[in-house]
């Protein structure tokens, strides 16, 4: 049988429920896949509480990496015992899926599947950011709002690799000195005076905001981002933020945000590449995984809720 993690209904994390599942051949253009490791992403709990409603039983998550177990008709270009991975297909919290081809991207011999469990999200996420949302240049001055989140810290070390200037913020002492050594200011994203401590880094203001935390943090994120800058909306931690539209297009600042999907249009390839690279180069600094059974799904996503982990999470089936 094949262990599937389930939820019939929204909720918290208890909604989460292992079942036992049969899988069959795959249909032309799909693919048998046995899961080696599994990613999580917050998404992942978005969807499970009903913040992006999805049809009703569905199993989470979105990445996966492992081995092709079977092909079906029409199949090309992938070989049964080769190690693939895939992001944004959503049903990963399973032992074996069937998945389709189209899906599929491969994986480097000399990176481990935790490895790109842990990174291939996240990491196409933060190329996104940075060259899809908004096209960053050299000496640039970034604010990251959630630089200390999986995809935040990502993009924030890259964005510095790239030669910004980066202010990034974060909601811990801890989670503040490990940022402070990569990026160039860490600040205390519940500052009250957040937005006065960026003006005085950049006081004609930042050239673009990338936004994980969303209602906490947006009304520095406005204060702090220049006439004619750029917020990239892309995770909102904290809730949905309520802000003035007219007031923002007086400043004539552009806000930017959608599927991380629809800034990789054509693109998958390429970015694909610049994550390992970018890995493999050590830009994204030492990259944790903190490892749970894939039984164990519910525990990781209420450690999500309650921010205890730093770092990317990933399932072992």
């Amino acid at each position: 049988m094949n262990t599937t993690v389930r939820f019939h209904q929204y909720g918290d994390p208890s909604v989460l429920q292992i079942e036992d599942d049969a899988i069959g051949s795959p249909n032309a253009g799909e693919v048998r896949l046995r899961h080696e490791a599994i990613g999580v992403n917050f998404i992942d709990t978005a969807f499970r509480q009903g913040i992006f409603p999805v049809p009703l039983p569905s199993v989470p998550g979105v990445e996966g990496v492992g081995i092709v177990e079977a092909t079906g008709a029409g199949v090309t270009g992938i070989e049964i015992g080769q190690r693939v991975a895939y992001f944004l297909a959503p049903g990963s919290y399973t032992q074996q899926r069937l998945i389709a081809l189209e899906h599929l991207v491969p994986v480097p011999d000399d990176l481990s599947a935790e490895t790109v469990a842990a990174v291939l999200t996240k990491g196409l996420t933060a190329w996104a950011g940075l060259n899809g949302y908004y096209a960053l240049q050299a000496g640039q001055t970034v604010l990251i709002q959630g630089a200390s989140s999986s995809v935040g810290n990502l993009l924030a070390r890259w964005a510095k690799a790239r030669g910004a200037i980066v202010i990034g913020t974060a909601g811990s002492p801890e989670k503040l000195a490990a940022l402070a050594s990569a990026i160039d200011h860490a600040l205390p994203s519940d500052a009250p005076d957040l937005a006065a401590q960026v003006k005085r880094i950049a006081p004609h203001g930042v050239d673009v905001v990338y936004e994980f935390v969303g209602k906490a943090t947006f009304a520095a994120t406005v204060a702090s981002v220049r006439d004619g800058g750029t917020i990239v909306t892309i995770g909102a931690a904290s809730g949905a933020p309520e802000f003035d539209k007219a007031a923002l297009a007086r400043r004539r600042i552009h806000m930017v945000g959608g599927p991380m999907a629809n800034h990789l249009q054509g693109r998958v390839g390429e970015a694909t590449e610049a994550v390992f690279d970018a890995y493999r180069r050590g830009v994204f600094g030492a990259v944790t995984a903190t490892r749970y059974a894939l039984k164990d799904a519910a525990q990781a996503h209420t450690d999500i809720a309650r921010r205890q982990k730093s770092g990317s999470l990933v399932l072992i089936p």
